[in-house]
């Protein structure tokens, strides 16, 4: 089990570090969001289009997104 979670980590940190710094929290806690560079703006899907690339890059099921979610939302909390 601890295998899964460390691969979960791993797969957590990659889609921070391909934020580069601008990946976000909502104020109540549990939205990510990214900013778009492109459209000059903060956006919800663009985060969850970054995680669900990553976990297909990693081969992780799609019911295991939100395992990844959880620990870059934990990640983030713990970076404030």
């Amino acid at each position: 089990m601890a295998k899964i979670e460390k691969l979960y980590q791993n797969v957590a940190m990659q889609v921070i570090r391909r934020c580069h710094g601008s990946i976000q929290l909502k104020k109540r806690g549990n939205v990510i969001e990214v900013y778009d560079v492109k459209r000059h703006f903060w956006s919800k899907g663009l985060a969850g289009l970054i995680i669900k690339e990553e976990c297909k890059l990693a081969n992780l099921k799609d019911w295991e997104i939100a395992r990844v979610r959880a620990f870059i939302i934990d990640e983030l909390k713990s970076n404030k």
